[in-house]
């Protein structure tokens, strides 16, 4: 058992359909607490969503960001149960086949797909160009400094996803994007900077990564939109440290 696991031993149980107020993630713009419409969760569901939570961590890899998952497991089960009240599907994992539930780190091939984030097949794709679900990498050369760059383009989710941003890293020698700005439903939340920069030691060439304020999480059929502003011009590895929970026939790819 990893540190999500044993950090969240008291989130073992199991968790019926309600109506859940919630303040710990953003969910709608300008509101601190939201109600949210949540599925019944069984505790078998619970233990594999946090088991799947470790194995993603890789909590030797980066200790930052397994423990903000470990953090943030709450609001993460909360994302399971809001696309779990679409599907009627348990959270599986692995095992997840057809409409049962399954997670994966947010990838570029997943930007712009219309069985996914895309629902109305939006033909722009922002920063990383491209043809929808054709994007495969986070590498991208075409930041201007000081000028926005949508990293999202406005686009819908599907009835049947959710995505929680919660981070962001950039693998780059020289970080070069220090702001970002999220729209959910057409109203811009405050901006975020991203200071890349704050290392443990001086020198330390660990991957640079920035937690977000709060968890943003996108449920089913929510418009969003992610813009981002460098300081320099140039090329960016800036990836988002980024959860999509949606059905398991979904992630065949």
């Amino acid at each position: 058992m990893g540190l999500i696991f044993k950090s969240n031993q008291d989130l073992l149980k199991n968790f019926a359909e309600a109506d859940v107020p919630w303040k710990k993630a953003i969910i709608e713009p300008g509101q601190q607490m939201v109600k949210v419409k949540a599925a019944e969760l069984t505790m078998d569901e619970v233990e594999t969503v946090l088991l799947k939570l470790d194995q993603m961590a890789m909590s030797r890899q980066h200790e930052g960001i397994a423990a903000m998952l470990a953090e943030e497991a709450d609001s993460i089960l909360l994302a399971v149960r809001m696309v779990k009240t679409e599907t009627k599907q348990p959270f599986l994992g692995m095992q997840a086949l057809g409409a049962n539930l399954d997670m994966t780190w947010l990838k570029p091939r997943h930007v712009g797909d219309n069985t996914l984030l895309n629902s109305a097949n939006t033909a722009a794709l922002g920063l990383y160009l491209g043809t929808n679900a054709g994007v495969f990498t986070w590498d991208n050369n075409n930041l201007v400094a000081d000028t926005w760059a949508s990293l999202i383009p406005s686009q819908t989710m599907i009835e049947e996803a959710a995505v929680v941003h919660l981070g962001a890293i950039d693998p780059s020698a020289v970080p070069k994007i220090n702001t970002i700005e999220f729209t959910l439903a057409g109203i811009v939340l405050p901006t975020q900077v991203l200071d890349f920069n704050i290392r443990p030691s001086l020198g330390d060439l660990s991957l640079p990564f920035v937690r977000f304020e709060k968890p943003i999480i996108v449920g089913p059929e929510k418009r969003q939109l992610i813009r981002v502003k460098p300081n320099i011009t140039g090329g960016s590895k800036f990836q988002l440290v980024s959860l999509l929970i949606t059905k398991g026939e979904l992630l065949i790819a």
